[in-house]
């Protein structure tokens, strides 16, 4: 690492777990101060450094890459970074932490219309996949094969002590309707 990676480090948590969840070792935790998905940009506030550090969408979990509006404003992250050519500290390998009462992001691994119910994976909850109910999908999906689509959600916990996600809209309209329109049959 550079002379300013080094001091950066040494200023900030190792968020390598946070809230119970073994993440892969991220460097730095911070805060999304803004996103404009739009442009595919925004910065993060950390006490590491001595200023905002940008990121790009390309630098984003890939699980939170279609997120639109505001979603990431205001949100706790763990991220690495790196000087880029201009000698700023840029962030990459961003990933959302998990904060209880905030939605995070995901990817529907698994679903099942017939049982009922099927299984998102997110790097923000360390990869441990949750369990969904066919009442939290949009009403549009019901009949669509939405395996591999993002999605936000909220997270409870079950009676049993395990996480479950509820409130599952997909990250982006266009998934949505391209869901609504194909209908692709649940085998």
């Amino acid at each position: 690492p550079s002379p300013s990676e080094r001091a950066c480090l040494a200023q900030s948590p190792d968020m390598s777990i946070m809230a119970g969840n073994q993440m892969a070792s991220p460097s730095y935790g911070g805060v999304v101060k803004s996103w404009n998905g739009m442009k595919g940009f925004g910065f993060i506030t950390s006490d590491g450094f001595g200023g905002d550090v940008m990121f790009s969408k390309k630098d984003l979990a890939e699980d939170l890459r279609e997120v639109q509006g505001k979603f990431l404003q205001g949100k706790a992250v763990a991220f690495d970074a790196a000087e880029g050519v201009d000698g700023r500290m840029k962030a990459t390998a961003v990933q959302l932490v998990m904060v209880e009462g905030q939605a995070v992001a995901g990817m529907i691994k698994s679903y099942s219309e017939k049982n009922g119910y099927g299984f998102i994976n997110s790097t923000a909850m360390g990869g441990e996949d949750l369990r969904f109910q066919n009442r939290d999908i949009p009403q549009a999906a019901m009949g669509a094969n939405i395996i591999g689509q993002l999605v936000t959600f909220q997270v409870k916990t079950r009676p049993d002590g395990k996480m479950m996600a509820f409130l599952l809209p997909f990250q982006s309209g266009g998934t949505g309707q391209r869901v609504s329109q194909l209908g692709f049959p649940d085998g």
